[in-house]
């Protein structure tokens, strides 16, 4: 939970109808940055973690838990999405749908919504209405990329709402919504709160993820040769790891973490 969003939900009670609007966000802000500088790194609820940010630690937990080494978990980390924020999000995205809502900031989990897992999950209902949000096969040309990918999710919400949560991959590890279950979250929703916030949570929903899938001994099987790399990258990308070169990319990350 961020600072803004903790005062947005105090501030929401006693708003007007109980609703905030897109002129209250530069108070918000403003409080938030106050309260932040007179706080430094402290945590919005006892307990919390950073929300940005990996310590050594939580590596050396994750791979002790895993069994495999910290070299290994970094590699899929860096190909998966190079950390997993964007950092101050632009006003236009925030303003979707308002202070306090599903899309706040000033940081959101970086997202890759995918039109055909959504037109998967609502049957094509959405496939000729919205062709640009629902395809009948993967396409690489609907992609927008960037913080954008959260303005396709919104519209997406609009038509179907867990559904579209679903359908997108979220965080520093990319984990689908269709795989709540496996990353340990009975709902969806309960998945997409934890991935937003902090990278801690993203990590745990990996490491229960590995577990779920019975990927630790391909995990562990990663290292800089391009071949080792190739059960890890098609259990975890799917059988079209090859198009990507997940497998090259992995392996040319682990020999960068694991320095040699």
């Amino acid at each position: 939970m961020t600072w803004a969003k903790a005062i947005a939900d105090a501030l929401r009670p006693v708003a007007p109808g109980r609703e905030l609007v897109q002129a209250d966000v530069p108070l918000i802000d403003q409080l938030a940055a106050l309260w932040a500088a007179r706080a430094p790194g402290q945590a919005i609820i006892a307990g919390d973690p950073e929300q940005i940010g990996l310590p050594a630690a939580d590596f050396d937990q994750a791979a002790r838990r895993l069994g495999c080494t910290v070299a290994q978990i970094r590699a899929v980390d860096e190909v998966e999405s190079k950390g997993g924020w964007f950092k101050d999000v632009r006003a236009d995205i925030l303003a979707l749908d308002g202070p306090g809502g599903f899309i706040d900031g000033p940081h959101l989990p970086k997202i890759l919504f995918e039109a055909h897992i959504f037109n998967r999950q609502t049957q094509g209902k959405f496939r000729h209405s919205h062709p640009n949000l629902s395809g009948a096969r993967w396409n690489r040309a609907l992609y927008v990329g960037g913080q954008a990918e959260w303005v396709r999710l919104y519209k997406a919400m609009q038509l179907a709402p867990r559904a579209a949560l679903m359908s997108a991959s979220v965080g520093r590890y990319q984990i689908m919504g269709f795989n709540h279950a496996a990353a340990g979250f009975a709902t969806v929703e309960q998945f997409w709160d934890a991935m937003k916030e902090s990278e801690t949570r993203q990590l745990g929903a990996f490491v229960s993820f590995i577990e779920s899938k019975k990927l630790g001994p391909a995990l562990r099987k990663i290292s800089n040769v391009h071949a080792d790399c190739i059960a890890f990258a098609k259990g975890y990308n799917g059988t079209g790891f090859a198009a990507n070169n997940y497998h090259v990319k992995i392996a040319r990350a682990h020999a960068k973490w694991s320095g040699t």
